[in-house]
């Protein structure tokens, strides 16, 4: 303490004041306050009425696709490889959904053209997966001419 008794009882004063108010505050915080229930359905719609629509990402569902793999040996005795795909589209605008209809064919393409150049072996890594996705996403918007696609996702992929 300071050796002064009028500073020492005012300092002894000011702590145990905001000892006495940090009590109370979990006293009431624990005791006494009683958090509303949420409901999950209006948040849901508060959120969406007073939420940025570009927040919220379009997903535009693929369907199923089977690619065959071309064989990385030169000799061609090893087995046809496969991978089943099914992937979902993350665009930027929710307005691309209507491209990406339109031009389904190319994209289509695109994917099987990008994934069959790739060896099985390097499809099963996870790297191997991540580079696909990269891939594919860089060859759809040049064949879009724009950046529609912002991240692709597998629901379904094995490499067979």
């Amino acid at each position: 303490m300071t050796g002064k008794k009028l500073v020492d009882m005012i300092l002894l004063g000011v702590m145990m004041l905001t000892t006495f108010a940090v009590i109370g505050l979990f006293y009431y915080t624990e005791k006494i306050y009683k958090r509303p229930p949420i409901n999950e359905s209006k948040e849901r719609e508060a959120f969406l009425k007073e939420g940025d629509p570009k927040a919220l990402p379009a997903f535009y569902k693929l369907d199923k696709m089977t690619v065959s793999l071309v064989p990385k040996d030169a000799t061609g005795s090893q087995r046809m490889r496969y991978v089943d795909l099914e992937i979902h589209l993350v665009m930027f605008k929710a307005d691309d959904a209507g491209i990406i209809k339109t031009y389904l064919s190319v994209v289509q393409d695109k994917i099987i053209t990008v994934a069959s150049k790739m060896g099985a072996e390097e499809l099963n890594s996870l790297t191997g997966k991540i580079l696909l996705e990269d891939r594919l996403k860089k060859e759809i918007n040049k064949a879009l001419g724009k950046p529609v696609v912002k991240s692709i996702f597998f629901s379904r992929y094995i490499v067979q």
